[in-house]
């Protein structure tokens, strides 16, 4: 299921693939670009340092992806 953030993220990423000139490949550039442009726009911290925050060791026995 997709959701309200991935089809903004698909949208951007479509029009920052065409104004590349539709290249072959790099899909994923494309999609961390928009990303990256979509979460500075809504002011969300993109550092390198935020990116690096551990996350909490979930408790014993339960199940992750």
């Amino acid at each position: 299921m997709n959701t309200l953030q991935d089809d903004a993220i698909r949208d951007r990423a479509y029009a920052l693939w065409v104004e590349a000139g539709s290249p072959e490949g790099n899909d994923l550039e494309y999609w961390h670009r928009a990303e990256r442009e979509l979460a500075e726009e809504a002011g969300l911290d993109t550092s390198e340092a935020a990116a690096e925050i551990a996350q909490p060791t979930p408790p014993a026995g339960t199940l992750t992806h």
